[in-house]
């Protein structure tokens, strides 16, 4: 009751709620939706439980190859929930990738086997979006050759924009790969108050330009805070959505997507940058 009330408070002072009925809101295809996707789902089963465990249809991106991915995918499909491959990519600043890594150095050939194999390994991929990835989104030539493997495998794109030069969701587009646009990192900081400010201004992009996208991770800090938070989005007239969903409302309403509106990368790669707003077509 207590985040409810915070929640509410720094929304109605944001003046994103147009309707004063926030609290029994009516379902429309015009209602604000949130999709969030929670990454780096298979090295740690625990964390990894209590993260598919949380109420409503979040997206879960799993790291190939990992010792629980592909149990904690089959558990996530039972429960409902979406799956989707977290491919590693190579980053600028040279971070560890593990197994299933995306590289400048390998051919064409060599990409698409890997990223075949990844696919391969983990049950009920539907999508995929990059883990890191700072140097190669940045590469046209091997985002072509990794949207060439998602339209064969008719799967989704999720552009989780870790630089501001990010190609990665244009070739998507050339190739007519589905594809989404992160717009909050909700945990860089592992705390709290930093979650809960990124959370407010989710619910501000949901409201003000229809959806947000939303990427966390199972830390324990994000995983209590969605717990309280999650339940409450239905009061304040905003659904929790698929990723997979919410491409078919864009699909039905030809809604505008935003490259982000806050910091263009995720911390974990160790620098971020400045990003101005984009509307892609």
């Amino acid at each position: 009751m207590l985040l409810f009330r915070r929640i509410c408070s720094a929304v109605i002072t944001l003046g994103v709620l147009a309707s004063p009925s926030y609290a029994d809101p009516v379902f429309t295809d015009n209602q604000p939706v949130m999709a969030i996707v929670i990454d780096d789902i298979g090295d740690n089963r625990k964390k990894g439980l209590a993260a598919i465990n949380l109420p409503g249809a979040i997206t879960y991106a799993f790291l190939p190859h990992t010792p629980h991915s592909y149990d904690l995918a089959e558990i996530a499909y039972k429960q409902g929930k979406e799956v989707i491959l977290h491919a590693p990519m190579q980053n600028k600043a040279g971070l560890r990738l593990g197994p299933g890594a995306l590289t400048e150095q390998l051919s064409r050939q060599e990409i698409q086997q890997v990223l075949h194999n990844s696919l391969d390994s983990i049950p009920h991929v539907v999508g995929m979006n990059n883990h890191m990835g700072s140097l190669l989104t940045e590469n046209r030539q091997k985002m072509k050759e990794i949207m060439a493997v998602a339209k064969q495998r008719n799967i989704f794109f999720i552009d989780s924009v870790t630089t501001g030069r990010s190609v990665a969701w244009k070739v998507a587009h050339e190739h007519q790969i589905p594809y989404l646009v992160r717009d909050v990192f909700l945990d860089n900081k592992q705390n709290w108050n930093y979650i809960h400010n990124q959370f407010k201004q989710a619910l501000s992009l949901a409201v003000t330009q229809g959806h947000a996208v939303v990427i966390g991770h199972p830390y324990p800090a994000t995983v209590e805070y969605l717990s309280e938070a999650l339940p409450i989005l239905e009061q304040l007239g905003i659904r929790l959505v698929s990723a997979s969903e919410l491409l078919n409302i864009r699909s039905r309403t030809q809604l505008l997507m935003a490259q982000p509106k806050v910091e263009p990368c995720d911390r974990s790669e160790g620098h971020c940058q400045a990003l101005p707003v984009a509307i892609k077509h």
